[in-house]
């Protein structure tokens, strides 16, 4: 058998995948002989002590085809060439599917709209204004959405991804993978379509069939296909504007990650993309309608094939730190915000002189000595930021037990910026534990507020309260060596005030 067939197929019907080796085929037997050019295969079923023939189509590499004749006795079927006369012409023609097939970009690119819907030889009047073909985050899935007929019957909404295309004569024909099923519940895992390539190519609307299921047999049925005339539009029709609807240069040559490191960002011309490392149906794609100004966007997202639209700020934080904040458009509540690091900068950076030494305090679970019961426990740390090393956070604990261990912590710097009043200072570090990037949010006034996100620097996200710490904390002194001494003294008497308070 070629090396290209080898591996796992899908057909339907059959309880388990179908596996080609290099000379057999599961269900099918051991290959004993070949017609290379015409594609014979001459097969002996040691099970049923027989022989048959099969007629493989290659039709990409992600799709055979083939019809078999019956199983013979292998005195009547011995050789290879008596295979073309075995196979009638009108056999059952079976499809088999690459179970792990890579998708292709698919020969279609919506938007389309339905102009006409043929359903069972009817026509459907009652569903082409609702129904459609919408595009999805790239080229290689789209979205298909057929209203029901009437209403005894159920809308079908497919998500679809296109694994296989061929030309056969006048015709189009390719194979998509459903990825998702809404109201819809045969047993289909493909679905097969063709056209008439001439007139997709030059004409404003074209016809497009759909097989009842993905072997593609009654594609040229038009009682049982179901046939849709569709009709182009524009893919992002807004106005003029979009022509210069394109993301800043200075950010495009850049891979950026978010803090923990789980997306990576790319930014091409008109188009953001975000790839979740582990979890690909988490992707998303900005693309953006309209340029409002330099830094603020409308743009169109597409979490696969789910889309609606928003309004994107992109602000520059730092040279190595991006903010993505989504909103509503029609108000200035922030939906989202998102912050990455570009790559090529992921190093330390000097830590921000304005903070200088802090106390705060933290809880602790502890199983309590006599009964097991989980206690808690607060403890008092001292935080150091670039005081003792320019690029270094460094957080020990004040107050000494001897029951339990010091917990020290020396993370460094990665970047930071002010909020526009002032009042708040933003610290991404990057932890000596993990290598995982934090951010920090310092609400500088008498009593100083710390959040800890391990997410982005956003502390307004509902979605994001798992990820954040809230402390409160007091400002020291500093990063001044002639107040060192001072310092001293304050950071003892103020420990000293704290443990006596505790301890009451």
């Amino acid at each position: 058998m070629p090396t290209t067939w080898l591996g796992l197929w899908y057909q339907r019907g059959m309880s388990s995948l179908l596996e080609i080796t290099i000379d057999h085929i599961q269900t099918k037997g051991r290959c004993i002989d070949v017609l290379p050019i015409q594609q014979y295969y001459l097969f002996t079923d040691r099970i049923n002590r027989c022989t048959r023939c099969l007629l493989f189509i290659e039709r990409d590499t992600n799709l055979l085809q083939y019809r078999e004749s019956e199983c013979n006795d292998a005195d009547d079927l011995s050789s290879i060439n008596l295979c073309p006369n075995m196979i009638a012409p009108d056999a059952p023609l079976y499809t088999l599917h690459r179970n792990d097939s890579k998708p292709q970009s698919c020969p279609i690119q919506p938007p389309f709209l339905l102009l006409k819907l043929i359903k069972d030889g009817s026509i459907c009047h009652r569903s082409s204004s609702s129904s459609y073909i919408g595009e999805c985050i790239n080229d290689y899935q789209f979205r298909l959405h057929l209203s029901s007929c009437s209403p005894y019957h159920q809308t079908l909404d497919l998500q679809l991804l296109c694994v296989a295309t061929w030309i056969e004569g006048f015709h189009t024909y390719f194979v998509t993978r459903i990825l998702s099923k809404q109201h819809h519940h045969n047993d289909n895992q493909y679905a097969c379509f063709y056209y008439i390539t001439k007139e997709k190519d030059i004409s404003s609307s074209f016809s497009l069939s759909m097989a009842t299921d993905g072997s593609c047999r009654d594609l040229n049925s038009r009682h049982m296909a179901t046939v849709m005339t569709l009709s182009s539009i524009n893919r992002y029709m807004v106005n003029e504007s979009n022509i210069s609807c394109i993301y800043p240069e200075e950010f495009q040559p850049y891979e950026w990650y978010s803090l923990n490191r789980t997306i990576q960002m790319f930014i091409r011309n008109n188009d953001i993309e975000l790839n979740h490392i582990e979890q690909n149906e988490y992707n998303k794609r900005f693309h953006c309608l309209q340029s409002i100004n330099s830094s603020y966007y409308r743009i169109r997202i597409f979490t696969n094939c789910d889309v609606n639209e928003k309004c994107l700020q992109i602000e520059k934080r730092t040279n190595n730190v991006l903010e993505l904040i989504i909103n509503n458009c029609h108000n200035n509540e922030y939906s989202k915000i998102l912050t990455f690091i570009k790559k090529s900068n992921y190093s330390s950076s000097s830590c921000p002189t304005s903070i200088g030494h802090l106390l705060f305090e933290s809880n602790f679970n502890h199983h309590h000595n006599h009964h097991r019961q989980l206690v808690l426990r607060k403890k008092i740390f001292h935080m150091s930021i670039g005081c003792d090393k320019k690029d270094k956070l460094i957080i020990y604990q004040i107050e000494k037990d001897i029951e339990y261990r010091s917990l020290t912590q020396m993370d460094t710097c990665i970047a930071s910026w002010k909020s526009n009043d002032l009042s708040t200072i933003y610290l991404l570090a990057q932890s000596n534990y993990s290598n995982a990037t934090y951010c920090l949010n310092f609400q500088m006034s008498d009593s100083i507020i710390i959040r800890n996100n391990s997410h982005t620097c956003s502390f307004n996200n509902n979605e994001d309260q798992t990820s954040i710490s809230i402390y409160s904390a007091k400002l020291i002194n500093p990063c001044s060596q002639s107040k060192q001494l001072l310092s001293n003294y304050i950071l003892l008497l103020i420990t000293i005030l704290l443990y006596i308070n505790h301890t009451r």
